[in-house]
């Protein structure tokens, strides 16, 4: 079972924040394609993370590969990601899911607290 962090708590209540207010706002398919997107990148961040560190133990430097490599496959994935919700979704749409998917990722910064590196 995965363990959820202080963090990410922090960033899912962050978008759900964001999606309750622009609901208010009448705008609920736009924010919650963002938490989704948000949260995927969490995830997607967790389990490299991890795996990195499994892979550090025994190889520093293919630790280090796998943390450049998935932050690539993140950054493609999150533009497609990106390109195919907001092609699909109205144009009022566009803004509330970029700010939530941003104040999600604003977020991580809650889990960088104390850490000397980032993969402390």
């Amino acid at each position: 079972m995965i363990k959820v962090d202080t963090a990410y708590k922090i960033q899912g209540l962050i978008g759900l924040i964001a999606v309750a207010f622009y609901a208010t706002q009448g705008h609920l398919a736009g924010p919650s394609y963002g938490f989704f997107i948000g949260l995927l990148n969490i995830f997607m961040l967790q389990f490299t993370f991890a795996r990195a560190n499994r892979r550090a133990a025994e190889d520093p430097k293919a630790g280090i590969l796998i943390l450049y490599m998935s932050a690539v496959i993140r950054f493609i994935l999150l533009a497609v990601f990106f390109v195919l919700g907001l092609s699909y979704l109205d144009q009022s749409e566009a803004f509330p899911v970029i700010i939530t998917f941003v104040l999600m990722q604003i977020g991580q910064l809650f889990n960088l607290k104390g850490k000397r590196r980032l993969t402390d």
